[in-house]
């Protein structure tokens, strides 16, 4: 019965797996724990929380992928069509800021080898960004969208974990994190969420960019 009645929906869920050639397949989990980076989440807390954050809404969230609505995240169906598109995702900070040099996130990048090539310097794409999740909160399941296809993204998480908040990949729900805590998603396969129902904040660090060549990192001095 519930895949008869899904088959009668215009579900655009569906159409971000079949545009990704995953329509076939299960729903993937490919995601990996890298370890727990040195992160001083009471710096970046200080220095960032009373800036101008974007209130990021759905129709905020989705213009990164508007040449391509139609294969958008967001499944409208029959029980979806009562969701309130205003209803907030997460808040960023404007890509401004992201510009300016700033050490703590220098290092998140320096500690995960990863680079922002030369070509999107000038462009709204970051090495590091925040997704600062308060309470109430909720991001839907999507796939996202990479500049080129050798990039990686990785997730930071800032601080600790707290009651209420949970991470999506996949089929998996992650819980229990502690600041520094590192996962590598492949965020084109593997659909990914978030939801903070609990009474704090949760602060992501989304790290995306290109692997630095292993002769210019710092693992390769003894060469």
């Amino acid at each position: 019965m519930r895949n008869e009645v899904r088959g009668n929906m215009n579900n655009r869920w569906d159409d971000a797996r079949t545009c990704r050639g995953l329509d076939k397949m299960p729903i993937q989990n490919d995601h990996e724990y890298i370890g727990r980076l040195d992160v001083d989440f009471d710096k970046i807390y200080a220095d960032l929380k009373d800036h101008d954050w974007i209130r990021a809404d759905w129709y905020v969230w989705n213009w990164r992928v508007k040449e391509l609505r139609e294969q958008s995240p967001f499944p409208e169906n029959e029980s979806t069509k009562y969701v309130d598109k205003k209803q907030i995702l997460y808040s960023e900070l404007p890509d401004d800021i992201y510009k300016q040099p700033y050490e703590p996130f220098e290092k998140i990048a320096k500690d995960l080898d990863l680079y922002m090539p030369e070509e999107y310097k000038d462009t709204n794409y970051s090495l590091v960004k925040i997704n600062r999740q308060m309470p109430g909160d909720m991001l839907w399941m999507h796939y996202d969208y990479m500049a080129d296809n050798d990039w990686d993204k990785y997730l930071v998480f800032l601080n600790d974990w707290a009651p209420g908040q949970v991470s999506l990949w996949g089929e998996h729900a992650i819980t229990g994190w502690k600041s520094g805590d590192c996962y590598k998603v492949n965020v084109t396969s593997t659909p990914h969420g978030a939801v903070n129902c609990g009474p704090e904040e949760r602060w992501v660090a989304s790290v995306r960019g290109k692997r630095l060549p292993v002769n210019k990192t710092n693992k390769q001095t003894n060469k």
